[in-house]
């Protein structure tokens, strides 16, 4: 009943998918003398297959609206742990909804498992699992939530009670106590019971705990036993059984993690659907896109008949609400007509397997790995027959996972090839090599140490002396299978429905049938600066030519214009461009037009012929304008005044200046010269005339020019203030005044004329100098001069004096 109801959906699911295809027909059309032909994946081994690439490689092409393929596939490869060998036959219908877009459903007709290492892999020590009707030994976290063990990694003796699935409640066996004695208080449960799997426990978003069944790392999957040896605590006591070899963490397959069976088999349970989109152009020589597919199990945790197929290898239980989302970025590159490069980098973003436990179902048994996968494939369509293949890929799980003890990143290699009779037929045939099997050459010398807790070896029921072993080990641990046997093939039948070919179009050349030339003659360049052309000829100075083509093409075909020239540059494309000539030598040039619609330059050509002379100059007089600038204001005596001289147009000329008073102090020889002057030239003008020297004598141009400055007449000194017998803070305040005086005038001396006897101008002169101190006034301004004994008494006069000025006299 299961098997029909699988194979309803499947026909059901094929049959839309077929209507659709063949209601649509694209005219966009793929050409004849293109040698590749279209193809889905197999996948298998993590890539998943159904659209459009190699084996397990997804190329840079799809379908054509409305085409649709049927792939039915034999892939066989290995993985490990478990040295495991899988055959499936993938099931896959793809269909073009537009020209870079295309859907696909993919489904496991027929999986077969065989497990060659059944010990490497958790899912073989689980309690529904015997060899010769004998439970293996296993690491499990120690089972009920009390006693003396709780959460620690304990050692489960081989044959405990079979348990069927879901397990908890079930016996979990004597765990080394010796009846009449029972396992039940070692962990917190009754006496005269023995212990029981479970309860379950969850922390967090990662996998549940099963106690007594699982690892203490969480999941159901236990760690694994892979050798014991039997020691006797106590001299002529019964022997117990240790292990001597094992993990704490579990050992899975991630895509079938529970299985327990040495030969599986199942079908119809995988599904996956999406789509694959081309972002570049359909007939472009290098294209990119990306592939999304939803993939998920019809056998789950959720009941125990799905449980059961899953222990057969069906898969890891992803249920159709709780798939796995996947998403492949894909790149290809045509490298030649007969060679084609492929690179793809994908991510995987698995579920968590879950299940019905004790009525609730939301129960994580184990937390999946997500997956990387990177891959690269050289195919070769040497004609539209046949079609080489050669791909290497590489699986990498990542992300928050439950811990795998013995995990392997498989990296595979895939050589073969297609036959394709017709477009639409074809087969392929692929050899596939797993390169990093776990041989003894993968395991590396680091050294691994974990210990275990054996609850009983000695005693009796709750007295019981439990024994700690302690597991060390390099390189291949001791009783691990290694792996053997590398080898896989794969086998596909694919038929479908292409568009015919389109046949190839015969061009007809196009022409250019007329080449147009703004000018035909070009005279220069131009005369250097102060030549100018004889007899009045006109040079030209823009060496530009418009070019106009005039082209036909009898198809309509987009057209590439091409310009040979024979000097200069072209400037610009199309039809209408310029012909830059700037910096050729005097001679003649051709310019050559044609213009390719696909074929190359196949028509028509038209080519002009240009002219460049030589431009015959001659001296051009331009004599420079002169003027001369003088001072803006009236300059003291003794005082400076700067003249210069403006010389525009012209060439390089010298500079000879001349003053009629004064002395020039510098600049002779140069635009701008500086003239001092002295109290003798008081009251007067300074000329200062300049001769321009290294103009074109024959030109007779004007070569001087002046200008001229007032000089003021001499200054005399300043009578600031005046006073006679006065109290001492009077002369200190017009003593103040007087500072302030010199201070707005920075370049003018205090002089001052103290009258009366040698007392009293001993006094005067003794406060001035007392208070010139306190202000902190510049003494080298201030002069005291003694004026004698006028017969006034003693009297005092302040005096500014002005640069140039003379000093007053007593």
């Amino acid at each position: 009943m299961k098997l029909a109801y699988r194979v309803f959906i499947l026909t059901l699911t094929f049959t839309l998918f077929a209507t659709a295809a063949f209601a649509q027909v694209d005219s966009s059309r793929r050409s004849a003398n293109d040698d590749r032909n279209t193809a889905p994946t197999v996948g298998t081994g993590g890539p998943m297959g159904g659209p459009t690439g190699l084996f397990t490689v997804y190329d840079g092409q799809t379908l054509r609206r409305g085409e649709h393929t049927f792939s039915f596939a034999i892939s066989n490869y290995d993985r490990d742990p478990g040295n495991v060998d899988i055959t499936e036959v993938p099931v896959s219908f793809q269909i073009g909804v537009t020209n870079s877009f295309e859907l696909y459903f993919n489904t496991d007709a027929y999986r077969a498992i065989k497990v060659n290492s059944p010990g490497n892999l958790s899912s073989f020590y689980l309690p529904n699992s015997q060899i010769n009707g004998v439970s293996r030994g296993a690491i499990v976290l120690a089972p009920g939530v009390a006693g003396t063990f709780s959460n620690q990694a304990v050692f489960r003796p081989a044959g405990s009670p079979f348990a069927a699935f879901p397990f908890i409640g079930a016996n979990a066996g004597t765990f080394g106590v010796q009846f009449p004695n029972f396992s039940g208080p070692l962990f917190g449960f009754p006496a005269g019971t023995n212990a029981q799997l479970g309860p379950i426990t969850t922390a967090g978003d990662g996998a549940a705990q099963f106690r007594g069944i699982g690892s203490v790392f969480g999941s159901i999957l236990p760690g694994l036993v892979l050798q014991t040896t039997n020691v006797v605590p106590a001299p002529g006591g019964p022997g117990v059984t240790v292990p001597t070899s094992f993990t704490t963490a579990p050992s899975y397959l991630p895509d079938a993690p529970f299985i327990n069976r040495t030969y599986g088999e199942t079908s119809l349970n995988t599904f996956t659907a999406g789509f694959k989109w081309r972002w570049t152009d359909i007939n472009a020589p290098v294209g990119f896109g990306m592939v999304f597919g939803y993939r998920w199990n019809y056998d789950t945790a959720h009941s125990a008949r799905g449980f059961n197929q899953m222990q057969r290898g069906s898969g890891p239980g992803a249920r159709w609400d709780r798939g796995d989302f996947l998403v492949t970025m894909f790149a290809d590159a045509r490298l030649a007509r007969w060679a084609n490069l492929s690179v793809n980098a994908g991510y995987h973003l698995n579920s968590q397997t879950r299940g019905d436990f004790g009525g609730g179902d939301d129960v994580v048994l184990l937390d999946r790995p997500d997956e990387l996968l990177l891959s690269a494939a050289l195919d070769f369509p040497v004609n539209k027959y046949f079609q080489p293949i050669l791909e290497f890929r590489s699986l990498r799980y990542v992300g928050g996972r439950t811990p795998n003890v013995f995990e392997n990143h498989p990296y595979d290699g895939i050589a073969g090839f297609r036959v394709f009779p017709q477009r639409w037929f074809g087969l392929g045939f692929a050899y596939r090599y797993h390169f990093n099997q776990q041989n003894s050459g993968s395991f590396d010398d680091d050294s691994f140490t974990t210990g275990v807790t054996v609850p009983c070896v000695s005693g009796t029921g709750s007295g019981c002396t439990p024994l700690v072993v302690n597991n060390t080990f390099s390189g291949v641990p001791p009783g691990f299978q290694l792996s053997s046997d590398a080898h896989g093939y794969i086998v596909q039948f694919l038929i479908g429905r292409r568009d015919l070919r389109a046949a190839d179009v015969v061009n007809e050349w196009a022409n250019v049938t007329a080449l147009n030339l703004s000018r035909e003659t070009l005279r220069g360049p131009g005369c250097p600066v102060g030549t100018q052309p004889v007899g009045g000829v006109a040079c030209d100075d823009n060496f530009t030519i418009d070019v106009a083509t005039t082209a036909v093409d009898p198809e309509n075909d987009p057209l590439v214009y091409n310009y040979t020239v024979s000097g200069g540059r072209i400037v610009g494309s199309g039809a209408n461009v310029q012909w830059d000539l700037t910096g050729v030598s005097p001679g003649t040039y051709t310019i050559t037009a044609g213009v390719d619609d696909g074929c190359g330059i196949c028509g028509q050509t038209q080519t002009r012929t240009v002219t460049v002379a030589a431009c015959e100059c001659q001296q051009r007089c331009e004599c420079p304008s002169i003027s001369v600038t003088g001072p803006a204001g009236i300059t003291a005596p003794g005082e400076t005044m700067n003249f210069t001289a403006n010389v525009v147009g012209g060439g390089a000329v010298t500079y000879n200046w001349s003053v009629n008073r004064g002395t020039i102090e510098s600049g002779q020889g140069t635009p701008s010269i500086t003239v001092r002057t002295s109290s003798a030239d008081a009251a007067s003008n300074v000329t200062a005339t300049v001769n321009i020297g290294g103009l074109d004598p024959a030109c007779d141009c004007p070569a001087t020019a002046s200008d001229s400055g007032p000089v003021d007449d001499v200054p005399q000194p300043i009578l600031v203030d005046e006073f006679g017998a006065l109290q001492n803070d009077d002369i200190r305040a017009r003593l103040d005044q007087f500072f302030i005086e010199l201070q707005n005038n920075p370049t003018n001396q205090g002089y001052v004329i103290n009258y009366g006897t040698n007392a009293q101008i001993t006094a005067r002169e003794r406060l001035i100098t007392n208070h010139i101190t306190l202000r902190r006034f510049d003494r080298s301004r201030i002069t005291l001069v003694r004026g004698g004994d006028a017969g006034i008494g003693v009297n005092t006069r302040l005096y500014r004096v002005p640069p140039g000025a003379d000093n007053p006299t007593p």
